[in-house]
């Protein structure tokens, strides 16, 4: 009997030590160290020599101490690509999309971001043919508010297992510049 009290005492004061204590982990000290929640109108205009095309996404997903993101993105052409020499086309694409922001907790600070995924070609008169994209980015991130970014970003789409005649996935791959409006929160640590 005394046994058994002197183990529930000794597992009530261990545990109570545990408690007092932060544990590290990968993500931060409290779990996956979730610190906030965004979504993004997107605004990009991708260039194919002398031509440009809007496009229109967004995306969604969560902030990882305060300055890692990780979420889904899409974006859709609103008009036809006519990279010269090649067929014309609209595309659709989405994927993961990674982004950092260092300093996130400044006015303006920096963001460095990613998209990783699959998507749609559709030239003029020819079926439809699936590719792969990556997209990365870099350009500056302006806090308005607490709940309300503004990014401004350029990169270069690469595209590539374009399998469309006349339509090669260089044709395909081009330079673009983007604004993003986001929306969320973030706790601050």
């Amino acid at each position: 009997m005394r046994i058994g009290m002197l183990l529930s005492l000794l597992a009530m004061l261990a545990s109570t030590s545990l408690q007092a204590q932060r544990q590290e982990t990968l993500f931060g000290h409290n779990g996956l160290g979730i610190t906030g929640m965004w979504g993004s109108a997107t605004y990009n205009y991708s260039f194919f020599d002398e031509d440009y095309v809007y496009n229109r996404g967004g995306n969604i997903g969560l902030e990882f101490g305060n300055n890692f993101f990780v979420g889904y993105g899409w974006s859709r052409f609103r008009e036809n690509a006519n990279p010269e020499g090649a067929r014309s086309f609209r595309m659709r694409y989405n994927g993961v999309l990674l982004a950092v922001a260092p300093g996130a907790y400044k006015a303006v600070h920096p963001r460095i971001s990613a998209l990783i995924g699959g998507g749609r070609v559709f030239p003029d008169n020819l079926p439809r043919s699936q590719v792969f994209v990556f997209q990365p980015s870099a350009g500056i991130e302006v806090n308005v508010f607490q709940w309300f970014r503004v990014g401004l970003e350029g990169g270069y789409r690469i595209v590539t297992n374009s399998s469309t005649p006349d339509l090669s996935s260089t044709d395909i791959s081009s330079p673009f510049a983007q604004i993003d409006l986001r929306f969320g929160f973030t706790r601050r640590r």
